[in-house]
């Protein structure tokens, strides 16, 4: 019966080594999700800061956001066609030194 414990043995290796990379990709996913997270913290105050930096109201806010849904036809899969991110903080350094 030694050729049984052998097999039993192999199995009991390929167990263990399922466990472990188990455990890896629950690490690895976990670490993915939290970086994932940073990466939209990041974006979102980014884009908050390039708001305030435009001194646009709520209201001028909403109104340009419809406007874009409206032109790409409400469909919330499709890009509105915005001006690069460069340009706006080109324009908006431009609207600053024009207002000191």
């Amino acid at each position: 019966m030694n050729g049984g414990n052998i097999i039993n043995e192999r199995l009991q290796k390929i167990d263990d080594e399922i466990v472990k990379t188990k455990a890896k990709i629950a690490t690895l996913t976990a670490k993915l999700r939290k970086l994932e997270s940073e990466k939209d913290a990041r974006k979102n105050a980014e884009f908050l800061a390039v708001l305030n930096g435009m001194k646009i109201s709520p209201e001028e806010l909403t109104a340009l956001l419809q406007e874009q849904k409206e032109k790409s036809g409400g469909n919330k899969t499709e890009t509105p066609n915005l001006p690069p991110y460069s340009e706006i903080i080109k324009n908006d350094r431009e609207d600053t030194d024009e207002n000191i």
